[in-house]
């Protein structure tokens, strides 16, 4: 926010609470205030939120634009077949809901991707969430034992950290650090090119002092995959020992290991918003680009998935794009840490989905009114069970019904039965592979078919059917939204008579580009008026606005503290008067509980101010609508908000991409990933993240391009990284030898409008931080050397994705290895310019600062975030954020060992009680709010009515 605007709310804070109090100006002249005497000139431009609102950006969900079924407009111009049939894009959706919340989709029949994204998209469980310092060799918990309960002490640690060569000891401060301790048990900084240091183990700091620990999400025991069943439960056998997860039972149940559930060994992150990113994971393997097999997209370059035309079996090469969601969904499936045992591949998933017989979220609750499962004949009719349980609709038949035949079927309706490596054997009618008797062994009758050609593509299936279900879930509906334009309606007048004016907020009428922030009100209502007068545009301004703030929205933790003071965790929706849009007028209500939700927009507004303002630099990370710079749109213009501007402000011409040159922390200038950081949560080396590779490829596509433009074998790299150049080599241009600004065959559509495609944008952009340091590849401008120069100085290393924060108040713990557990705990932590900046020195981020704000103005960035970033249908669960039962492993008997269920109680798509806080639930104060996990397992036959699993040992039935 600018100084100018900066005064204004100060000047209008003061005439607020004039208006308020009708203690100034008593006895003064009345026509000076009388809003006829408005003067006639044309009101200035009025300024903008530093943020647009939401409502301004094309979500880059594939499957509703059109680019799926090729029904998008200029559709007919992209290079690839159809995936799905037409008309099939809500059934999609409804598929990928199911397929989201569904618990036999684990190995063990209870772990769905909901397991650990239940929560606003994240997971607020406390018992049995705490996963050693895996990524550092570390494999002995020290922040709570395995299988306790985190509390608010474990989260009260100091932070031993440095500020302006000061020690500084930081109180509550989440987790305990110390970046001396590790100094004094032999760590060392990371290298001048960025190289990770050394750990250090000599003298392990004390848990007390410095701790490494995760809080994550429980997935399944370690154990080994044998075979899929009916019976919801995979055939395994469970490892007797896991080191990281041992612990001793003193009495375990029969055939019950002394393992633990394993932990992630890093924090979930929500799935609400993620449709906007480029790229998943914190380590954004979940690649742009869809293969329809495996995370890693583009850089999987042997990935296929089996077709079936002109009456032969081959493959095909998919690079879908923007289509992140999809990548990120088929790594769990298979992971061994998080749904099932090892050995499990994708396409026995497809195997155990699509046999006869088993049926979509079986024994799960599910409401009558769910906004996409539920009973409404315009959902489709998909039918439920006894009780409203389960789908009778099969996954088999969803299948035929919404993707192109050439992925599963012959064409005429029949299977496609493949052997073990995927050779065709024969075609059979629907779902008769396995039983044709021409497909069986003469030799013993068994089925000669492992596999149907569905079951093989399954992870096309599945990524996509995800992807179209949590790109619905979206959250624009928020008071900053609202504060900057995108959802206030209707219009105000001033004045009486030939002097009236009326001013338009926004509504169908006017274009979105035209809607009024809450301050270009102000300044358009107020134009030409005095300060002292200003204060009515102020009064009909945010009582306006404030009509449309939604019922349930409730202030945040320190609303109390910010510069227009109201009660912490005070009701503000719905005070001041319906949400009508009709046209208000100079008589306001101005006492009561109004000025509470008045009072909550100037916070947050000069909450948003202080966000974006260079003396914090969080919107460095954080910007757009998004409040994430790792976006489709940032780098990639796709659906992008217009650039509205303030009076007097610059246009940027920059070109959009996805690396950028910048001077980093240490004052050199180096390329990075756009929207990856390394900001000193933890010393570089415990997790490389970007810096790591998988298959011989980098994660980091700066590295990637170094390599593919000749650069050393060695640039900054951890000292166990290596390549494999041959797999590197094929995504150059064979015809030019370089990479020549992108990879060719990797395209994206042009625009929302026109889904032309045209090369993904692989360049380099300049950052404006480097304008004026005298070199001419480094300025923005026609000089700037868009490719990664061969064996320049790169950033990638420790960095992570920086997460969106809309609903950030229920998505705790927070960071990527969950050690903080409030947001004021977040704020301190950037207040001393992150744990380790010294360690971390030549990765660090160029953002990082230390700063004070002030007591009031950093309450109102909190306030901002708790408050301003909550879309309240998420905090209650209304829809399109409703969803079926599932129950959680929720740590095991203390004695037995046996798994605790809980349950994630069936919300229909008018929600219900607001969701419990990661806080609240540390402190035990999350009685009678959303889950809370004190609601029982209702799932028949997978608990006992102590709410311990009664299928925590895997059987061993005859084999699918």
């Amino acid at each position: 926010m600018n100084p100018l605007s900066d005064m204004r709310l100060r000047i209008l804070a003061v005439a607020l609470g004039c208006l308020v109090l009708a203690s100034c100006g008593s006895g003064g002249d009345s026509a000076a205030t009388d809003p006829a005497n408005i003067a006639e000139a044309a009101p200035p431009p009025p300024p903008r939120a530093p943020v647009e609102p939401l409502q301004l950006v094309t979500a880059p969900d594939i499957n509703v634009l059109g680019l799926l079924d090729k029904t998008g407009l200029n559709a007919n111009l992209w290079p690839w077949e159809p995936i799905t049939k037409t008309d099939q894009k809500t059934a999609l959706q409804q598929f990928g809901k199911a397929l989201f919340w569904d618990m036999q989709v684990g190995g063990d029949g209870i772990q769905s991707c909901a397991s650990c994204h239940y929560h606003a998209g994240a997971d607020n469980r406390v018992a049995n969430q705490v996963s050693p310092g895996l990524k550092r060799g570390d494999f002995a918990a020290d922040i709570a034992a395995l299988n306790a309960s985190l509390n608010r002490v474990h989260y009260s640690g100091t932070a031993q950290v440095t500020v302006n060569g000061v020690a500084t000891t930081v109180l509550d401060a989440g987790f305990p650090v110390s970046e001396a301790a590790l100094l004094a048990s032999g760590a060392t900084a990371d290298a001048a090119d960025g190289a990770p240091g050394a750990l250090g183990f000599g003298a392990k700091p004390l848990p007390n002092v410095d701790v490494n620990d995760v809080a994550s999400s429980q997935g399944v025991r370690a154990g080994d995959h044998h075979s899929v069943t009916v019976n919801r439960v995979d055939t395994a056998t469970l490892r007797p020992s896991d080191p990281g997860f041992d612990l001793d039972f003193q009495a375990n149940a029969a055939g019950v290991p002394d393992t633990v559930r394993r932990v992630e060994p890093r924090n979930s992150p929500t799935v609400l918003n993620a449709v906007y990113n480029l790229r998943n994971f914190w380590d954004g393997r979940g690649d742009a680009f869809f293969n329809g097999v495996t995370p890693l997209g583009f850089r999987d370059p042997d990935a296929r998935v089996k077709t079936f035309t002109n009456g032969a079996l081959g493959e095909e090469r998919l690079d879908l794009p923007f289509s992140s969601l999809a990548s990120q969904a088929v790594g769990p499936i298979e992971s061994e840490f998080e749904m099932t045992n090892a050995g499990r591949i994708h396409k026995e998933l497809g195997k155990k989905l699509t046999t006869v017989g088993v049926l979509p979220l079986a024994g799960q609750l599910i409401a009558t009114d769910d906004s996409l499962l539920g009973d409404d004949p315009l959902l489709g009719g998909l039918g439920k069970g006894p009780g409203n349980r389960g789908l009778t609709k099969p996954y088999a038949q969803w299948i035929r019904e919404i993707f192109h035949e050439r992925f599963w079927g012959d064409g005429a309706g029949n299977d496609v039965c493949l052997d073990a490596n995927g050779a065709m054997i024969g075609v059979s009618p629907a779902d008769t592979c396995y039983t044709n008797p021409a497909l069986l062994d003469p030799a013993d009758g068994s089925p000669l078919t492992a596999y149907t050609m569905m079951q093989w593509n399954f992870s096309l299936f599945f990524g996509l059917g995800i992807q179209a279900y949590e790109a619905t879930l979206f959250t624009n509906e928020t008071i900053v939204d609202l504060v900057a334009g995108g959802i206030a309606q209707g219009s105000i007048t001033v004045g009486t008579g030939r002097r009236a004016r009326t001013v338009v907020v926004g509504g169908p009428t006017i274009p979105q580009a035209q809607w009024l922030s809450l301050e270009g009100c102000i300044a358009q209502v107020g134009a030409n008026l005095s300060a002292r007068e200003q204060a009515l545009a102020t009064d009909l301004c945010t009582t306006h606005y404030a009509k449309f703030i939604n019922p349930n929205a409730v202030t945040g933790s320190e609303s109390n503290l910010a510069p227009f003071p109201v009660p912490a965790n005070e009701p503000i929706g719905g005070k001041c008067g319906p949400n009508s849009g009709a046209s208000t007028t100079t008589t306001v209500v101005v006492a009561g509980d109004c000025v509470f939700a008045r009072n909550t927009l100037l916070n947050v507004d000069r909450g948003l101010g202080r966000f974006f303002a260079g003396a914090t630099a969080c919107a460095i990370c954080h910007f757009n609508p998004e409040f994430t710079g790792a976006t489709v749109g940032v780098m990639t213009g796709f659906g992008i908000a217009p650039e509205l501007l303030n009076p007097g402000q610059a246009r940027r011409a920059e070109l959009r991409a996805v690396m950028e040159r910048m001077v980093a922390f240490n004052g050199l200038p180096k390329v990075y990933d756009t929207g990856f950081y390394n900001i000193g949560v933890r010393p570089t080396p415990e997790d490389l993240s970007l810096g790591d590779a998988i298959g011989g490829v980098p994660l980091g596509w700066n590295r990637l391009f170094d390599l593919m433009a000749g650069g050393p074998a060695f640039n900054g790299d951890a000292q166990n990284l290596t390549y494999d150049m041959d797999k590197i080599g094929t995504f150059a241009n064979p015809a030019q030898g370089t990479i020549a600004g992108l990879i060719p065959s990797l395209m994206i559509p042009f625009s929302p409008t026109d889904l032309s495609p045209i090369p993904f944008p692989f360049r380099v952009g300049c950052g404006v931080g480097l304008v004026g340091n005298g070199n001419a590849n480094n300025n923005p401008n026609v000089n700037c050397t868009a490719t990664v120069i061969p064996g320049e100085p790169l950033l990638r290393n420790g960095a992570f994705k920086a997460p969106g924060l809309r609903n950030v108040k229920f998505t705790g713990p927070y960071m990527h290895n969950g050690s903080k557990a409030t947001l004021r705990q977040v704020m301190e932590f950037y207040k001393t310019a992150g744990h380790f900046a010294g360690l971390n020195f030549n990765n660090l981020d160029a953002g990082m600062r230390v700063f004070n704000l002030g007591v009031a103005d950093e309450a109102a960035v909190v306030e901002m975030m708790e408050t301003g970033l909550t879309d309240w249908r998420v905090a209650h669960q209304s829809g399109p954020f409703d969803h079926p039962e599932i129950c959680v492993p929720n740590g095991h008997d203390e004695s037995t060992g046996v798994t605790r269920l809980v349950a994630i109680p069936a919300v229909g798509t008018n929600g219900g009680p607001r969701l419990a806080t990661f806080e609240e639930m540390l402190e035990g104060t999350a009685a009678g709010l959303a889950n809370n996990l004190t609601d029982a397992c209702t799932v028949p036959g997978i608990v006992d009515a102590g709410g311990l699993s009664t299928i925590d040992v895997p059987p061993a039935p005859p084999p699918i």
